[in-house]
């Protein structure tokens, strides 16, 4: 890939002149509308994918194959899409004049960063929402459940105190209902700690995609900001370089 140069990008490259801020927000804007709705498409076809591959059944299905799955989709459809909101951005991007090369390719790439923020910052905000209102739906109906589990739990110590009164002197062994509480608090136990496992990756999973993406749209905002000095048309379906 030949280098950009002041000789190459000198009839080719649109100039403007110094407004007061090097950031061309227009251009942020659209590769971040681009990179969203991309994101939106891949998100939707994957999960759509998910839920045909996975069991609707307990036990069946392997949970780690399942994560790689997500995992691997979720950091193709970060990448992807913050590469292609990058590259936009840095084609669109108004080339101001008086800065050398080296300069323009920088301010190329930190338009692509920006993408990058803008994009983490509204799903930031979305997901803090969502997050929000799932809490205030919980709390809701924290009252009549709670009143329920205490009506339950009122009639369950009453009707072991009277079955601890009848067998009081005849023998210290558990009971039946003990027996059936402890079995069934041990299956729950596991899950709980397996699902904490499971969303410390995720939470890997996610920060990790987030940083790789915003390398590669710095690196994709570089690129079509040389593609923008060069003049370079991409008539041709895969014609990057």
């Amino acid at each position: 890939m030949p280098e950009r140069t002041e000789t190459l990008t000198a009839a080719s490259a649109p100039r403007s002149l110094h407004d007061g801020s090097y950031v061309d927000w227009p251009a942020v804007f659209a590769g971040g509308v681009v990179a969203s709705a991309i994101a939106f498409v891949f998100t939707t076809f994957g999960t759509g994918i998910g839920l045909t591959l996975a069991s609707p059944y307990e036990g069946e299905g392997s949970a780690l194959a399942s994560l790689l799955a997500i995992g691997s989709w979720m950091i193709w459809t970060v990448v992807s899409s913050f590469m292609v909101g990058g590259y936009i951005a840095g084609r669109m991007r108004r080339r101001i004049d008086s800065a050398n090369a080296d300069e323009v390719g920088i301010r190329d790439g930190i338009h692509g960063l920006t993408v990058w923020g803008v994009g983490v910052l509204v799903g930031a905000v979305i997901l803090a929402a969502g997050i929000g209102q799932a809490t205030d739906v919980a709390s809701r109906a924290e009252g009549p459940i709670a009143e329920t589990a205490a009506a339950a739990m009122d009639a369950t110590t009453q009707d072991e105190s009277s079955a601890a009164s009848d067998e009081a002197g005849t023998t210290t062994a558990p009971t039946p209902r003990e027996d059936r509480a402890e079995a069934d608090r041990a299956p729950t136990k596991a899950q709980a700690d397996e699902a904490r496992k499971y969303g410390i990756v995720a939470a890997f999973v996610v920060a990790a995609s987030l940083f790789i993406a915003a390398a590669a749209a710095y690196w994709a905002a570089s690129l079509g900001g040389r593609h923008r000095d060069e003049g370079r048309a991409t008539a041709r379906f895969g014609r990057w370089t």
